[in-house]
């Protein structure tokens, strides 16, 4: 029996050393309707208050959903022109709608939700109060300064910049809207906020012998799903949330339209991926691109749709299951550290060992921007060494002797030149 209450849509399961594991499920109807949640992994061993907060957030999720698809719901204009209102009704505005992906607007409402709720001082010694109380147009760059500050000092670094993006985005696109709302002097305090610097953690990296060593350990366990999602992450650069969601599915690898190619989609920016297996030389020889990746998904199981899925034939979905259940085969095969991120970074650092150009890398990685695709590849002792003999003219010692020939040659070349130069002067 576990020894806590359990909240809504709610389960657990004991693992065989004790433990217990949290799971939320979204209900069936409301998946069928439309839900954009599964299920998520809420911890491990939780105490009855973190099982109730990780709880809540896929909670509110869900009630928020179900709000948002009720037409009935009238829209609150009690609040009119206070922060809260207006970032009820960025949420809901096309302007958030057609520019945040679905996936990412749990964690805007999340993000938001405490900005409302923060409480700040009013002047150097006033009285708390509630940020999303204020009025919009009494929003200067101090009271942001005093917001970010409150979200910085409680530990949450990463949090405090997404407060600054969020609301200077919310700002931005809600202004045009409601003009006379917003203040004159200043239209968008955020801009004003300085951000500190902070040390960003460096997420750690997986090569191809380890990936297909992981690959191989996975289907003798009889987890092939779990071998293809490493290869899906590596060969095609695929999130783990996607991974997750299926979007790489059976139909779109080898299907009629392209027997000759794998089809995926990229969720977080929507952007889709042809991906090319073999191609034909000019003698008509077949050369295979992925032949290694093809022999994982031979052997992966088809129990649905999608290419990764749970026995059953549900997709692992949103939450860190699917990362989870990775990370544990990759210990129970004395692979330390292995994970799905590793495996996608790891293929990001393949494509620069090789030499590919920013432009052919994010043809194959589908990011829309350099700034974005430039932080994945690591700074690996092959990428200095290979880069180190491209600026010393010497990629390999065939090359440089081929090189010093080349020299040779035209150094014979300028002096034949020279010497006809000369002798047609002299004739003249």
């Amino acid at each position: 029996m576990v020894p806590v209450s359990m909240p809504r849509y709610t389960s657990f399961k004991r693992k065989q050393n004790g433990s217990i594991s949290y799971f939320w499920t979204c209900p069936t109807a409301f998946r069928k309707a439309g839900a954009p949640y599964t299920s998520a992994t809420l911890g491990h061993d939780l105490s009855q208050k973190e099982l109730n907060e990780a709880a809540a957030v896929w909670n509110e999720r869900l009630d928020e959903w179900r709000k948002e698809r009720n037409p009935f719901q009238e829209p609150d204009l009690t609040r009119y022109g206070t922060v809260e209102w207006l970032v009820n009704a960025y949420l809901k505005h096309d302007s958030f709608l057609e520019r945040v992906a679905e996936f990412s607007r749990p964690d805007y409402r999340r993000v938001l939700d405490r900005v409302c709720d923060m409480k700040i001082k009013a002047g150097a010694t006033g009285p708390l109060f509630r940020f999303g109380d204020a009025k919009i147009n009494q929003i200067g760059v101090s009271t942001a300064e005093k917001l970010y500050h409150a979200f910085h000092g409680e530990g949450a670094a990463r949090t405090s910049e997404k407060v600054i993006t969020y609301c200077k985005a919310m700002w931005k696109r809600m202004q045009p809207h409601h003009p006379d709302l917003f203040r004159k002097d200043t239209p968008n305090p955020w801009e004003g906020v300085t951000v500190k610097k902070r040390e960003k953690a460096v997420k750690g990296h997986v090569d191809r012998e380890t990936v297909y060593e992981f690959a191989k350990g996975a289907i003798k366990e009889g987890r092939g799903e779990l071998a293809a999602a490493a290869v899906l992450a590596f060969e095609w650069l695929m999130r783990p949330s996607s991974i997750g969601a299926g979007y790489a599915a059976w139909s779109g690898y080898r299907g009629p339209s392209d027997p000759d190619k794998i089809q995926i989609k990229h969720r977080k920016n929507g952007e889709s991926a042809s991906h090319p297996l073999e191609f034909t030389e000019e003698d008509g020889t077949t050369v295979m691109l992925y032949q290694d990746a093809e022999e994982v998904l031979g052997q992966t199981p088809r129990y649905g749709t999608s290419i990764v899925c749970k026995k059953n034939g549900q997709l692992f979905g949103d939450g860190t299951y699917l990362a989870h259940e990775v990370r544990e085969m990759g210990d129970k095969l004395g692979i330390e550290g292995f994970s799905l991120d590793k495996c996608r970074h790891g293929g990001m650092t393949e494509l620069e060992e090789m030499g590919l150009t920013e432009g052919q890398g994010r043809v194959l990685s589908k990011h829309k921007t350099a700034k974005a695709y430039r932080g994945y590849a690591k700074e690996t002792e092959k990428r200095v060494l290979e880069a180190t003999k491209k600026r010393m003219g010497a990629t390999s010692g065939k090359a440089v002797e081929e090189q010093s020939e080349n020299a040779i040659s035209e150094m014979a070349k300028d002096v034949f030149q020279k010497s006809a130069i000369a002798k047609s002067d002299r004739k003249g």
